[in-house]
């Protein structure tokens, strides 16, 4: 055995390994052909390897011998200890665009001509996309096709090694897409603005140290620093952080005091970073938040410079023609409006902006419909915009109303600015998880003069993303908001409403007793962790749950886990479908093959399902319910694979659709947020997920009976502390005290 150090042109890939790694065969200048293996450590992800490139490999080389058709033969082995993905040059140009699958129509002859016209330089054309040149001898389209096959390569080159660096896939495909060609030159510069990019601090500034012999003291990164520790402040909802706990995070990331005293010191003169009232906060959080407390102040000022009047300049201050319209809407309904439901009513049918506050089923809907009839009789066709975070919250708020809605996102990418018009109103529902980066573009996308009107139960869930929107301009007094206090939508009787009150109230609830069947109210069952599982699916039975309808809803806090929604899918689709018909889609590399969830759990007939992505063209939305009625035969991709039943309306679904559904025996709670089921059972067990508002939104999803199973220590621990929400840091009250 020899050691062997040569350049191959690959001419075919013999495997590609499914945790990285590959073996390609290619042949030398000189004509030698070779077989190289790669382990998944010179190659973690086997995909940037093609017939084409040029790769120039060491390591020890062997005689392999073997039989084909009868014959013995022999090939020379490499086991590659280094493997580098060389930049096409020289005579080596040719067979680069002949072999490229990527160059189709463009072979040896043509290659070798533009060799033969431009030599070396040709490389240099292709890569300026020097695209009259290269037609002198091939066609613009396939001049065009050479050029973009080339930045592929040196997509593949930059992927490969950002790859070896230990960085995630994910990471470097995001690196490549932002900085394109440009992506290894912009590392090698500053390796920390990988940083943005999600990637491990520990990863970073090992490649920093140890490969680029970057400086412990160097300010990019004392600077990268500071901005990993705000940045894992924004993936807990934090848009700042105290002085102090920067200063924590960064001996933790840095080794010592006085590298971290140095880093703040740094910090203060750099334009990356801003301190608030003893906070520290990065400049394009701080940019945000302070354009949201500059806006809702101008909306509240009741008139500006860009044309913001009130509803009651336009009304007139006329409080007793609202009276009259609500008199009417009660008459033409045959509904009586409560006091404090009709006190919202008056409040937010005169302001520019107010919020409407209350718990689940206090009527906040029925307070919506009076005032829209408000709106409309007192200023007729007045565009009225409906909006929520998710898609099944902008569903269901559409089935309560009877008009259209929306999500936020769909809204700002089918609503144009310049097709807003002054004086229409924009109500935003499930106020509560909506964070402060959505909210910003929200305001960017709507002109001045709009009238807006926040619907939400700070109680519920805090936003996924950073900030408090909802939180923070609660007790504002310049905005107009109401409360609504009297649940109208579970029976008093149930018990619902009144344990639901003490979570809110962060005290220990009066549970009811489980009877084992249908019933009413909430109830708690102790068990021991390793029981959790059975005993949900245990009473899952008891209440009617047979997986055939959402009659009985599991609400899970994790996806993952112990009593995740994983775990139980898994169980529920294999107790209730294990003889059903399987669903067959089309795969363009396998062809007809039986469909799957990603937990790779077939999905069959009369499977539960959730769909997860907003559909527009199908009209299904990201947290839509239903079930697979039907499999169809499946020929090729375009087929419809199956029937399913959403809401009442069938939807034949094709393979790329398929890709979008999930189990739905359990759902997360954050899923169920803006839906409401007939019986209810959450597993509880210890987690840094779980908390107050977590709890309570779970038990509000219940019409009729709640039942918690598991720790009950860790659930009245969640109840009493103080909601994750309270503990964020935040700086848009203190700057809408300010302006």
């Amino acid at each position: 055995m020899s050691n062997l150090s040569v350049q191959i042109c690959i001419t075919s890939i013999r495997n590609r390994g499914r945790s990285g790694g590959v073996i390609f065969s290619g042949t030398t200048d000189n004509g030698d052909s070779y077989v190289v293996a790669c382990n998944y450590r010179l190659i973690p992800e086997p995909s940037v390897v093609d017939k084409g490139q040029i790769w120039a490999v060491k390591g020890a080389a062997s005689i392999r011998e073997f039989e084909a058709n009868g014959f013995r033969r022999k090939e020379t082995q490499i086991q590659a200890e280094t493997a580098q993905l060389m930049r096409p040059s020289g005579r080596n140009v040719i067979n680069w665009i002949a072999e490229c699958p990527d160059c189709p129509g463009i072979g040896q002859v043509k290659a070798s001509k533009l060799y033969k016209r431009f030599g070396p330089s040709l490389i240099d054309h292709i890569e300026q996309k020097n695209i009259g040149a290269l037609t002198e001898f091939i066609s613009e389209e396939s001049a065009q096709i050479l050029c973009h096959a080339f930045d592929k390569h040196n997509v593949a080159n930059t992927l490969l090694w950002l790859d070896q660096t230990g960085l995630p896939r994910r990471v470097g495909a995001s690196v490549v897409a932002y900085f394109k060609e440009n992506a290894q030159a912009r590392i090698e510069a500053n390796p920390y603005v990988l940083i943005s990019f999600e990637a491990n601090w520990v990863l970073v500034d090992d490649l920093a140290r140890k490969r680029l012999s970057i400086e412990e003291d160097a300010p990019r990164r004392l600077l990268s620093a500071i901005e990993e520790s705000l940045y894992r402040g924004l993936k807990n909802g934090h848009t700042c952080l105290p002085v102090n706990d920067v200063q924590t995070r960064l001996i933790k990331l840095l080794g010592t005091p006085q590298l971290a005293k140095q880093a703040m010191m740094i910090g203060a003169n750099s334009a990356q970073f801003r301190q608030v009232d003893g906070y520290y906060q990065s400049t394009g959080m701080y940019l945000i938040e302070s354009y949201l407390a500059n806006r809702i102040h101008d909306m509240v000022a009741e008139g500006n410079i860009n044309g913001q009047t009130s509803l009651f300049a336009q009304f007139g201050h006329d409080l007793a023609g609202v009276e009259s319209v609500i008199n009417t809407y009660e008459r033409a309904h045959d509904i009586e409006l409560s006091q404090e439901q009709r006190d919202a009513v008056l409040t937010c049918s005169g302001a520019n902006l107010s919020l409407i506050l209350g718990g689940a089923g206090t009527g906040k809907t029925t307070v919506l419909k009076a005032i829209y009839e408000v709106l409309e009789t007192l200023q007729p066709g007045v565009a009225i915009y409906q909006l929520a975070l998710a898609g099944r919250a902008a569903q269901r708020m559409s089935e309560a109303t009877g008009r259209a809605s929306m999500t936020i996102a769909g809204f700002l990418l089918k609503i144009e600015l310049r097709q807003i018009d002054i004086g229409s109103v924009i109500v935003v529902d499930e106020m509560s998880m909506v964070d402060v980066v959505l909210m910003y573009r929200l305001l960017r996308h709507i002109p001045a003069g709009i009238r807006l009107i926040l619907v939400g139960d700070p109680s519920q869930l805090p936003p996924i993303g950073p900030g408090l929107v909802l939180h923070a301009l609660l007790g504002v007094a310049s905005i107009a908001q109401v409360e609504l206090k009297v649940v109208k939508r579970q029976s008093a009787l149930s018990g619902i409403p009144q344990v639901a009150a003490a979570i809110r109230a962060h005290q220990e609830p009066t549970w009811t007793e489980y009877l084992g069947k249908p019933d009413s109210g909430v109830s708690f069952i102790p068990c021991a962790p390793e029981r959790l599982e059975e005993t949900v699916q245990r009473i899952y039975r008891d209440l009617g749950g047979n997986g055939s309808d959402f009659s009985v809803q599991i609400l899970s806090i994790t996806n993952t886990n112990l009593g995740g929604v994983k775990n139980i899918n898994t169980a529920l689709h294999a107790l209730f479908q294990h003889e059903a018909e399987l669903i067959y889609c089309y795969e363009s590399k396998f062809g007809v093959v039986g469909t799957t969830t990603l937990e790779r759990e077939p999905m069959k007939v009369g499977d539960l399902v959730l769909y997860t992505e907003n559909d527009y063209e199908l009209g299904l939305r990201n947290g839509s319910l239903g079930k697979i009625i039907q499999a169809l035969p499946v020929v090729k991709a375009d087929d419809p694979c199956c029937v399913c039943d959403f809401d009442g309306a069938e939807y034949k679904l094709k393979t790329k659709q398929m890709y979008a559904l999930k189990h739905a025996y359990s759902i997360t709670v954050h899923k169920s947020q803006g839906s409401q089921f007939r019986r209810i059972i959450v597993p509880i067990r210890e987690s840094r997920l779980l908390d107050q508002t977590l709890i309570y939104t779970a038990v509000t999803r219940g019409i009729d009976q709640v039942v918690l199973v598991g720790d009950v220590q860790a659930a009245l621990t969640a109840i009493r502390a103080p909601a994750s929400a309270a503990r964020r840091n935040i700086t848009l009250p203190m700057l809408l005290r300010a302006v």
